[in-house]
């Protein structure tokens, strides 16, 4: 599947000049020219250098035992930090990353658990560093831990304390030094008592030990940059502690490394200027402090016009991973961003964490952050000064969502006593929303859909059913800058999804019949989403919906090539200035990793029922490959992610013509074309001028992107051929 579209592709085969050149840039430090990720060694640090494109790209594999998976970056210049499982990040890292790291200190670090809100998995873990743009050439530096079950666990500066374990005979640790450091601080509480000894061992035959103290210092140019490992030990007759929790801190003289000290507070009825962008971070936190007489605060980040940032707020701990782990968050697209916090039953005491991110817009620009105290008896809450109207389980209402307004409308629901389940769906969105799942008492965020669908669906398990009737919210949500309106259609319903509206026609298709071929061959190109957003483009072959596709575009990440064999959504687009609608669900009825092919067929529409018996889909002939000739025309159809402003893109139209034929071992095998076939296009339609299939593009081959491929109908499998000619109409 393309990269764009959360691809994982099968490895090229490389010869020996190939490689030679490519272990040549590897000990350099460039990345590949090809494009290659660079592959990462766990517990290496890299000094590296930001390629033309602005976007670093590396890999580091983790084992099927890893504990955890540690990733830093540092740099005198701001950089951000973009980590992917199963699909390379070269093209829009900031969108499809699983974790990112933007603004902020000099050294990123982010680190993922099995509990973390994005778990630490087996396989290829991509990572992309990027820059504002003109900063190729800046330098940084690069690390990744791999934590396993029998290896040595690591802590990182600005990253949470570590609890280690103590033994007997050895206890060790690993740690990183950036050059851009002054000083790394390691904290070792609980290892301060008689008979407990360290060692520490670094780059350049560096080496310190003696009583474990409480904490150790780093200090450059003393200590050389790189990692570090921390041994602890102990005679036979010291009584040791269980663990000893170890946390490590650094500091910078660099204009871009601040201390990595706590960030400033912010009390509520007090405001604070932030400096975001240009040569800074992007991001800024602050700590507000929450007493037991808060109902709630409005926190308000105000900037110069033409920018746009973002809110988000922990309780109790600093943001890891923006929206994951967000127990609130505001991401409209205006300047002025504000943020209500609270429910019915107001805020716990405690510590909050604010971070605010500058999203659009050229620094450096200062941004007002500022907080008020709101009372207990406030009605003004985290769904705005009104009471959310109530949602009726089963009912479909029409909405509207106004970005002036914050871009979220809320909504109330009753959820008797015993449910098991909730469930939401959104239907005939005029653009792709969000939807979020919240608690009415404190109005934090218990579930949330942030895809790029534009029929989202939400899906919420009680771990314990209601013992009485409780108050929750869902929250539409607008964060497409270019709509500044969006209409909808939502409806929520318990223990099962919700039943398609009355009098609604399904699926929504294209008035395609008596149309231009063009038109009939754009309707009949769907999109396909997989797992976790994935997927590509694929064609609609016979009326009752059999589809062929690529079989990359199938593939799910870090399972070796496995794909994903059933309930893949399939879109047909209902209008071409829009994003195709998700109406169906199909499975795999034939694929061959050797040809990169699949057919599938529809199975189920999207509320689980079975096809009508009057349902006639767009499809396109077969066509004959093998009658093509070089300079013949040809047209492409997909849906590539390069091909629009919103996350979603509609149907793409490239024209051009046969460029070149290739055979291997006297059998067709390519198809080349001078027609853009972009990420996103694998799957899609390549039609020759009587618009009847021909080929199926294929933007990538192995890890590679290529340009122009296409493979020819001639190589469908014969029992596929009978299947789809059966299907379609004599």
């Amino acid at each position: 599947m393309d990269a764009s579209h959360h691809s994982l592709n099968r490895a090229p085969r490389l010869g020996l000049p190939a490689l030679a050149v490519l272990l040549l840039l590897l000990a350099t430090g460039a990345p590949p020219a090809s494009g290659e990720p660079v592959t990462l060694e766990d517990g290496v640090a890299r000094a590296l250098t930001l390629p033309g494109s602005g976007v670093f790209s590396g890999r580091v594999r983790v084992p099927e035992d890893a504990l955890a998976l540690t990733v830093a970056v540092c740099s005198a210049g701001p950089v951000s930090l973009h980590i992917r499982h199963g699909r390379a990040l070269a093209t829009a890292p900031a969108t499809l990353a699983d974790v990112s790291r933007v603004g902020g200190s000099a050294l990123k670090v982010a680190r993922l658990a099995k509990d973390s809100p994005v778990p630490v998995k087996a396989g290829d873990w991509y990572i992309a560093v990027t820059a504002p743009p003109g900063a190729a050439g800046r330098a940084f530096e690069l690390v990744a831990f791999v934590d396993r079950t029998r290896g040595t666990p690591s802590v990182l500066p600005g990253a949470t304390s570590f609890r280690l374990p103590v033994y007997r005979d050895r206890a060790e640790l690993r740690t990183f030094v950036p050059k851009l450091a002054s000083r790394v601080t390691l904290t070792l509480a609980g290892a301060e008592q008689p008979g407990l000894r360290f060692r520490i061992d670094g780059p350049g035959e560096y080496r310190r030990s003696g009583a474990a103290p409480r904490t150790i210092e780093l200090k450059r140019p003393e200590a050389p940059g790189g990692v570090y490992i921390l041994d602890l030990t102990a005679a036979r007759n010291v009584r040791l502690p269980a663990s000893v929790e170890v946390r490590a801190e650094w500091t910078s003289d660099a204009a871009a490394g601040a201390p990595s000290g706590p960030p400033p507070i912010v009390r509520p009825g007090e405001s604070h200027t932030l400096a975001l962008g240009g040569t800074g971070p992007t991001a800024r936190t602050v700590r507000i402090p929450v007493d037991a007489q808060t109902g709630g605060i409005e926190i308000e980040a105000r900037g110069p016009s033409g920018i746009d940032v973002d809110l988000y707020v922990r309780r109790g701990g600093p943001l890891e991973a923006g929206d994951q782990d967000a127990d609130y968050f505001a991401l409209s697209s205006s300047p002025i961003e504000r943020l209500s916090l609270g429910g019915i039953q107001g805020l716990a005491a405690g510590m909050l964490w604010c971070e605010t991110v500058l999203v659009e817009g050229k620094g450096p620009v200062e941004v007002m952050l500022s907080v008020r105290r709101l009372p207990k008896d406030t009605k003004r809450r985290t769904w705005g000064r009104a009471d959310p109207p109530p949602l009726v389980s089963g009912r479909w209402v029409r909405g509207r969502v106004e970005a002036g307004a914050g871009g979220v409308t809320w909504y109330a629901l009753n959820v008797p006593a015993g449910s098991r389940s909730f469930h939401a769906m959104i239907l005939d969105a005029s653009a792709p929303l969000d939807l979020v799942f919240a608690r009415q008492t404190d109005g934090s965020i218990m579930r949330r859909a942030l895809t790029a669908r534009v029929d989202e669906r939400i899906d919420h398990t009680f771990s314990e059913p209601p013992d009485s009737p409780r108050l929750f919210l869902l929250g539409v949500m607008n964060r497409n800058a270019l709509e500044s309106v969006v209409d909808y259609r939502v409806a929520f319903s318990l223990d099962r999804p919700p039943e398609l509206p009355v009098g609604t026609t399904w699926p929504p298709l294209i008035n395609w019949q008596g149309r231009s071929p063009t038109v009939r061959a754009a309707a009949a190109t769907v999109e396909l989403t997989v797992r976790d957003n994935a997927g590509g483009s694929g064609t609609c072959v016979t009326p009752r919906g059999r589809i062929l596709t690529c079989r990359h575009v199938l593939e799910l990440a870090g399972k070796s090539g496995a794909i994903q064999r059933d309930r893949i959504l399939v879109a047909f687009p209902a209008n071409l200035d829009r994003p195709p609608v998700q109406s169906f669900y199909a499975r795999v009825t034939y694929d061959d990793a050797s040809k990169d092919l699949a057919l599938l067929e529809i199975t189920t529409d999207v509320f689980g029922r079975a096809l009508a018996k009057e349902l006639a889909l767009p499809w396109l002939p077969l066509g004959d490959s093998a009658t093509l000739e070089l300079g013949d025309p040809v047209t492409v159809f997909g849906y590539p992610s390069q091909g629009s402003e919103r996350s979603r893109t509609p149907v793409i139209l490239t024209r051009g013509s046969i460029a070149g034929l290739e055979s291997v071992s006297g059998a067709p095998r390519w198809l080349k074309t001078d027609a853009w076939i972009g990420l996103g296009h694998s799957g899609g339609s390549l039609v020759d001028g009587g618009m009847r299939l021909v080929g199926i593009p294929a933007a990538t081959l192995g890890r590679r992107q290529v340009l122009g491929l296409a493979v020819p109908v001639s190589l469908i499998p014969a029992q596929w051929k009978l299947r789809i000619l059966k299907d379609q109409p004599r």
